[in-house]
């Protein structure tokens, strides 16, 4: 089981710029603004939860794990389940880390709405064993 330490929440970030885009100082057309790559992993490797798109109300969000770290290699940059984290994480634990590398997995939980291309950062923090 995994759990994080670090955990840094965008949410405040999230609320200000749903104000803004209510307000009409900011466009939805600016907001929405995911990738190709970004939408096609909240899709594959994402998970449904139970909100609506605050943009376009037209599709539940998709909450998509991306993975970071010095020890990574190829990994990092990618999006991994809650599963392939915590085998991460245990294959890094019994590894000896190189000098000057961290060895720490940082996690990054960003929403996704795959209809109109919403997504913010919610959370960072550091992916441990339980």
């Amino acid at each position: 089981m995994i759990t994080y330490r670090n955990v840094i929440s965008h949410r405040w970030a999230r609320a200000q710029t749903m104000r803004q885009l209510e307000a009409g100082h900011i466009s939805a057309e600016g907001l929405c603004d995911a990738d190709f790559l970004l939408v096609t992993a909240a899709t594959y490797h994402g998970r449904e939860v139970d909100r609506s798109c605050p943009v376009c109300a037209r599709e539940n969000l998709r909450e998509v794990r991306w993975i970071y770290g010095d020890t990574l290699g190829s990994r990092s940059g990618t999006a991994r389940s809650e599963e392939e984290i915590a085998a991460i994480v245990e294959e890094l634990a019994g590894q000896r880390v190189p000098r000057g590398k961290d060895g720490e997995v940082a996690v990054h939980l960003v929403e996704v709405c795959p209809a109109c291309r919403w997504n913010h950062l919610l959370t960072t923090g550091v992916a441990e064993l339980a």
